[in-house]
């Protein structure tokens, strides 16, 4: 992170104000109430000391020739601020719970709160987002900081507010007994103060430059733990490789961050030592003065209580502005993320999308390259889908297939050329109406851990109540056999994440993601390897069909499986981000091309297997 930058954000953070607005926003009442009970709770110290000088002056006064007892007129007086005192320190423990439940209250509302802002606008973040480690580390420094800084920032506020309001009335008093006193409170305490805002400083420097550090020793553990990974850990046995990577990345973060605390600890021991000296030489003034006469026993005792109480509410304010400075530095994180503007979005004056596609999607001189990649992934590409027609492409890995997929359902947008929708720019359409003209099967799919019936309606929420159609599209596919065969048929839980979960094959969790792209009343469909995972008969069973399936709609179909190539209408082939070639099968195999090459390689491999 460049020192400027770094600057900025140390400028920023003496900014409450966005946090506090989060807060408002979250937890309106909340705020009102924990306000109220901070002005009560920063008064109640000074009456509390104010009572204790009384009732030690009058215990002092009382004739001690005479026999007193609890209710004798004597002790009168002495009994009277006590049964005061008591009601304030009644009062006091009250609204001290009540403070203490409304933080509660408060910090879970706001995180709650903040993970909703977080989910929002992760969900609106271009798919290129993901896709950038720089834009990654901001996205974890800001879930790691977003949910819980801004409610400890305005919990710090309301701590700052109420040790302010009491540190004011101490000094006060303080002033009236000696007008050096209140100066030596606030000298003992900026060394301390100072040290922290150093501290604060570095710390969050450090984590800047050692965030990848940091998701790199998640990643290890994300792998360590979750059942992605499980079958070949325990295949290769690599369960001891990453625990060692994981430990040491751990061992040398820890290790810095001890380094910091160590420091930090060292001047603290300082900062507490520059303290004691001012206390006790305070203490030492107040006991001169009530040896010589001056002031009463029950004045002493209230001023050194007050000197200590003022230096214990002092410490606490500045400790708490030192935290507010420490947290809005570390929301900064969060700023970072939620200022990020995707570029996919939604034009000022979007066209209306085409109630039926009538032309299709055409793609006019298309290149696209990927954020810090100079090269073009593809190269001048022109091609055409019709309503009713299927397109397959082909190609070797890495000639530009996904990336067309991507353009076509604006995941991202092309960096020159255009992609029509019956002669329209599809940038001129809104992205979200648009992409409800699409059903897309990844080849990497999602496993939804949820029911049956959910993993399929969630092809189109619109219509999740539509049970006749869930059936329907589960039908298509045959995937229907497998569900009734459940127990709780569509409300099966599926993977064996939760309770009572029914596990899929790859082959059936595949042909419920054909289910869920067709559940959605989409004029163009998109299969990205539709049958990678299918068998033989169950492929041909879905393809004989897919002609049906379709029916008018527009099909692109990505596939290393020519026997399922051989069904399209057109067949385009990539080779280095450019089409090289396109036709028919027949057409194709004639030229003797690269098309020709693929098929012959793959139909020889089946023979000589």
């Amino acid at each position: 992170m460049d020192t400027s930058s770094l600057h900025t954000k140390l400028k920023n953070a003496v900014r409450i104000d966005r946090a506090i607005k989060f807060v408002w926003q979250a937890s309106p009442l909340y705020s009102v109430a924990s306000a109220i009970i901070v002005i009560a709770l920063g008064t109640l110290p000074l009456t509390s000391l104010y009572l204790l000088k009384l009732i030690i002056d009058a215990v002092t006064q009382i004739d001690l020739s005479t026999d007193v007892s609890l209710l004798s007129p004597q002790f009168s007086a002495p009994l009277l601020y006590i049964g005061i005192a008591l009601g304030v320190a009644l009062v006091t423990a009250f609204f001290n719970f009540l403070s203490d439940y409304l933080k509660k209250a408060q910090t879970l509302t706001v995180s709650d709160y903040m993970y909703s802002i977080l989910h929002e606008k992760s969900s609106q973040a271009d798919l290129a987002f993901y896709e950038s480690p720089r834009y990654r580390d901001t996205l974890f420094r800001a879930q790691a900081e977003g949910p819980h800084r801004p409610s400890s920032i305005v919990s710090g506020l309301f701590t700052a507010c109420q040790s302010g309001a009491s540190f004011l009335a101490i000094v006060w008093l303080l002033f009236l007994f000696h007008p050096v006193l209140p100066v030596l409170l606030i000298a003992a305490t900026i060394p301390g103060v100072l040290l922290r805002l150093n501290y604060s400083a570095k710390i969050y420097s450090w984590q800047e430059k050692r965030t990848e550090d940091e998701r790199r020793s998640y990643y290890f553990h994300h792998m360590l733990t979750s059942d992605t990974h499980a079958k070949e850990f325990r295949l290769f046995n690599l369960g001891r490789h990453f625990t060692d990577q994981f430990k040491n990345l751990r061992i040398s973060l820890k290790d810095e961050k001890l380094w910091f605390e160590k420091r930090r600890a060292l001047g603290d021991f300082l900062a507490q030592s520059s303290a004691a000296l001012a206390v006790f030489g305070s203490f030492a003034y107040i006991g001169l003065k009530t040896a010589s006469g001056a002031i009463t026993i029950g004045a002493m005792v209230m001023y050194f209580q007050a000197f200590q109480k003022g230096l214990g509410f002092l410490k606490t304010l500045l400790e708490s502005g030192a935290q507010m400075y420490e947290d809005n530095l570390f929301l900064s994180h969060l700023y970072e993320f939620l200022n990020t503007r995707p570029r996919i979005i939604t034009p000022e004056k979007p066209h209306k999308i085409p109630h039926r596609i009538k032309q299709g999607i055409r793609f006019e001189d298309v290149n696209f390259s990927y954020q810090n990649h100079e090269k073009n992934v593809l190269e001048c590409v022109n091609f055409s889908i019709r309503p009713g027609e299927i397109i397959a492409l082909v190609g070797e890995n890495g000639s530009g297939k996904s990336t067309i997929v991507k353009l076509l359902t604006r995941l991202y947008d092309p960096g020159a050329g255009r992609i029509l929708l019956d002669g329209k720019n599809i940038k001129s359409f809104d992205p979200d109406h648009y992409r409800e003209k699409i059903s897309v099967v990844f080849q990497d799919h999602i496993h939804y851990q949820l029911s049956a019936g959910e993993n399929i309606f969630l092809g189109d929420i619109r219509n999740r109540s539509d049970l006749e159609k869930i059936r329907r599209a589960a039908q298509k596919t045959d995937i229907h056999k497998k569900i009734t065969a459940f127990p709780n048929q569509y409300d099966t839980i599926l993977g064996r994440w939760f309770k009572n979960g029914e596990e899929l094959s790859i082959g059936q969790w595949q042909m419920l993601a054909i289910s869920r792209a067709f559940f959605r009343d989409s004029e163009v469909v998109i299969l990205d390897e539709p049958a990678s995972a299918l068998d033989p008969p169950t492929e041909k069973a879905i393809f004989n069909q897919l002609k049906t399936l379709i029916s008018k709609r527009a099909a692109l179909i990505i596939s290393h499986r020519y026997s399922t190539v051989k069904m399209a209408d057109k067949i385009l082939v990539l080779d280095k981000g450019r089409i090289a070639e396109q036709g028919g099968h027949s057409d194709l195999l004639e030229k003797g091309g690269i098309y020709a090459r693929l098929y012959r390689t793959q139909a020889d491999g089946y023979i000589s297997s």
